[in-house]
């Protein structure tokens, strides 16, 4: 059986497993295409358990990541494979299963709640749920809220309306983390944010959501913190680009490797660690660091905080002047 390097599957430090592309949303931003993958073709999560072990060793990366598609429709083969690791040892910090939050149900909410390692990440797109699909998110122990940041949303004001909105319903405050569009072929080039929806955003921060921190404003400070973590995992990362690295492995349950857990696409499969056969159309593709080795990249002093950006970027111009502009938003963070 083919073996990835010694070198990551000592320090293997984030496991995305590529669940399958079906979904119950069409987002305009979503970083999947619409062709049928590889990853949606019949397998066997039990299978896929006993061949990956040899492949990663006997110790837990740091983090595992269940993508799909919407994670619940596959919600038998994630519950399957999280079990059969578990019961071989493998059990991580964190397990990190995003899902948009309609489909969950009570097994889910039971199981999630008796495994402490798991995080379900909820990304809210538009928030129209029913109040059975709220009160059944709520009761998950370990979750977050999640908006994307793009061109239609250059502030945050919906999520702070919905924090005290769960916070006088439920009595708790929820975690709420803003995250930033990757302009890629995917997405609709509509999301794309210019430099002007940058000036927007950073402009809310740095006049609105800072000074109400500063206040003692609850979601405010809970904004900035979440803003200051993410920048810091980043930074901890590590020598090496932003997502495809050495110890970060992509994976469908065919032992496809990809370069990027957000690209399903065959011509974005590298390798097959199963050995499994399964027809793999080449094509050129990008370089998976682009921008990371760029001179330009290679000589900023920001370069640990962004590592080059998504190398599938359509606008990395502005993503690097987002990056630049963040940066001076963190450091009025940190002051006291």
């Amino acid at each position: 059986m083919k073996r990835l390097s010694l070198l990551l599957m000592s320090q293997l430090r984030q496991l995305n497993i590529l669940i399958g592309s079906a979904c119950d949303m069409k987002c305009g931003y979503c970083l999947q295409t619409s062709e049928q993958a590889p990853a949606d073709h019949k397998a066997s999560p039990i299978e896929f358990v006993e061949k990956l072990i040899p492949v990663i060793g006997n110790t837990a990366p740091k983090e595992i990541f269940y993508w799909g598609g919407e994670p619940m429709l596959y919600w038998g083969k994630v519950k399957a494979i999280h079990s059969a690791l578990k019961a071989k040892g493998i059990v991580p910090i964190k397990s990190i299963i995003t899902t948009n939050g309609r489909r969950l149900t009570d097994d889910y909410v039971e199981y999630a709640n008796s495994n402490p390692d798991i995080w379900t990440s909820v990304s809210c797109h538009g928030w129209d749920y029913t109040d059975e699909q709220l009160e059944r998110i709520v009761r998950l122990k370990s979750f977050s809220f999640t908006e994307l940041v793009h061109h239609y949303r250059t502030d945050l004001w919906e999520l702070r309306d919905r924090f005290y909105e769960i916070q006088d319903r439920f009595g708790f405050s929820p975690n709420f983390c803003a995250q930033f569009l990757k302009a890629n072929d995917g997405c609709s080039m509509d999301y794309y944010m210019t430099k002007e929806d940058v000036d927007k955003f950073c402009n809310h921060i740095r006049t609105e959501v800072i000074p109400m921190a500063r206040l003692g404003d609850e979601w405010a400070q809970r904004q900035c913190s979440q803003l200051l973590y993410e920048r810091n995992r980043t930074i901890s990362k590590g020598i090496g680009p932003l997502c495809v690295r050495s110890d970060q492995l992509s994976i469908d349950l065919h032992g496809n490797v990809y370069n990027c857990h957000h690209n399903y696409c065959k011509t974005n499969i590298v390798r097959n660690v199963f050995e499994k056969v399964i027809p793999i159309q080449k094509a050129d593709s990008l370089c998976d660091s682009r921008f990371f080795n760029s001179e330009e990249c290679q000589s900023c002093e920001l370069l640990e905080q962004c590592r080059g950006g998504c190398y599938t970027s359509n606008t990395h111009e502005v993503d690097c002047y987002f990056a630049k502009e963040r940066a001076k938003l963190y450091e009025i963070m940190e002051r006291r």
